[in-house]
């Protein structure tokens, strides 16, 4: 008889859509294990059909509590694994519901979850999910890519569109309407009849001064007030290019080729390490090391990277930068070159 295991994933959606990866090996590794995922009701649409996994979806704190109750009829679990979960609710879990053995990613909730795993001083964006399950299950290969079967249904079966995702959640993180601009017109030329395609959820504070400057010449907004419309429009892409946003990792899931500029944050570590069709970009000269300068407006290191791409000049300058800018101190040029990281075990580090 196989083992019960009760996974738990509470975070945004591209941290939720990786750590999902480390249920999918599992379920793919031991199919006689009896798996329930407990996971946001808008994310456990996406995963809807997915086999030998049982999804449970909960929509606010007191859904989550129906559901711990619900679990709590049931034979114990051989395991809880808080996989990538914050906040008082992972409390909840730990306290309500019945296993032999539970497991989170740090010492945080060592009360409730006395065992955790001894994580790298800097691991990849997918790790820490994996080394919480393979503390229960040491056999456990590591997910190299992040594919769902649902998802990956939705995609057409010729697309021809090309996307661009200009919006993250931080500015510094996001392209401005001058460089956005430049993308689309780069992307035109590159990639000559097909429709090129502005994902904007015009909520995000990001998405004001592009809409306000209107959609490059030769391009359209799409808008997704809902995650369902974001999986059709991206199902109709032949290409997707954006800043490191939860979009590209849904784009990734559907198998939606994909090519990622970074600014601040690490190309190496946030996104799957095999990942097939999935390209990073980040300016040369910053290396393996992340920008924490959180007050950054105008994400210099960004702009380049795309400007660079499209084999053009762009006049933002290090100069205009916070104090604080790793890029500073660099010797030389610092915005002169990029580099390019693509295919299988290729880390940008």
């Amino acid at each position: 008889m196989g083992r019960r295991v009760l996974f738990l994933i509470r975070g945004k959606l591209g941290d939720s859509l990786i750590a999902y990866a480390t249920v999918r090996q599992y379920a793919d590794s031991f199919p006689d294990d009896e798996l329930t995922l407990l996971i946001r009701s808008k994310y456990a649409r996406l995963l809807a059909g997915e086999k030998g996994v049982r999804i449970l979806g909960f929509s606010n704190r007191l859904s989550l509590l129906a559901k711990l109750v619900r679990l709590a009829l049931e034979p114990r679990f051989d395991a809880v694994l808080a996989i990538w979960a914050f906040g008082e609710p992972v409390r909840w879990v730990g306290r309500l519901a019945r296993a032999r053995r539970k497991v989170y990613i740090d010492r945080r909730f060592a009360d409730l979850y006395p065992e955790y795993p001894d994580l790298p001083p800097e691991p990849l964006q997918s790790e820490p999910a994996w080394r919480v399950a393979q503390l229960f299950e040491p056999r456990l290969p590591q997910p190299g890519e992040l594919r769902v079967a649902g998802l990956a249904a939705a995609k057409a079966a010729r697309p021809v569109a090309i996307g661009i995702g200009p919006v993250s959640d931080e500015p510094r993180r996001t392209m401005g309407p001058e460089i956005l601009r430049l993308l689309a017109a780069t992307l035109r030329e590159r990639h000559p009849g097909a429709p090129v395609r502005i994902f904007l959820n015009a909520a995000d504070e990001g998405a004001k001064p592009l809409l306000d400057a209107g959609a490059p010449p030769g391009t359209e907004f799409v808008f997704f007030p809902q995650l369902e419309d974001l999986v059709r429009e991206l199902g109709q892409l032949a290409h997707l290019y954006t800043t490191d946003t939860g979009l590209h990792h849904v784009a990734a899931a559907m198998g939606v080729a994909t090519t990622v500029f970074y600014g601040p944050t690490q190309a190496w570590r946030n996104a799957m390490p095999r990942q097939p069709d999935f390209r990073r970009i980040r300016l040369r000269s910053l290396g393996a090391q992340h920008c924490e300068v959180k007050d950054c407006a105008r994400p210099v290191c960004l702009e380049h990277a795309v400007a660079r791409y499209c084999a053009l000049d762009f006049d933002s300058r290090v100069e205009t930068t916070p104090a604080a800018c790793p890029l500073r101190p660099l010797p030389g040029d610092p915005l002169a070159a990029i580099e390019v990281h693509e295919g299988p075990d290729r880390q940008a580090r």
